[in-house]
């Protein structure tokens, strides 16, 4: 037998046993591109649900960044109030003092004309009288 029919021989059984392996592979290579794609599909599908779901928490994000505003806004009209609130209280404590020294001062000056008055009309009665 010759080195030819050797290699030969050795050709036949490479081949033999390298088509199937060359099918398995081809097969293999066939099953991991259908894996990708839909891998490639499902990744697509994923990103569009993170990025919808992405936009609604921005869309919370910014009614709640709303709210605290609104609160903020609210604080300071409740502080503005309050602040009027206690001007309004010091006016009426300043009001009520002045009202009741003017009071005192017109008791005062009632009780003088009535005093005056008393005088007069004794004065005028004994005058009278005495004429």
């Amino acid at each position: 037998m010759s080195v030819n029919f050797y290699l030969l021989l050795l050709l036949t059984v490479l081949v033999i046993f390298i088509i199937p392996i060359l099918i398995q592979i081809s097969r293999m290579l066939g099953s991991v591109t259908d894996l990708l794609k839909t891998a490639n599909e499902s990744v697509k599908l994923m990103v569009g649900e993170l990025a919808r779901t992405l936009e609604n928490a921005n869309r919370v994000i910014a009614t709640v960044n709303g709210i605290i505003e609104n609160a903020r806004e609210l604080g300071s009209a409740f502080k503005g109030l309050s602040e009027g609130a206690s001007k309004l209280g010091e006016t009426l404590r300043d009001s009520g003092s002045y009202i009741t020294g003017l009071l005192s001062q017109i008791t005062g000056f009632v009780s003088s004309l009535k005093t005056t008055l008393s005088v007069l009309t004794k004065g005028l009665l004994k005058k009278g009288g005495q004429g």
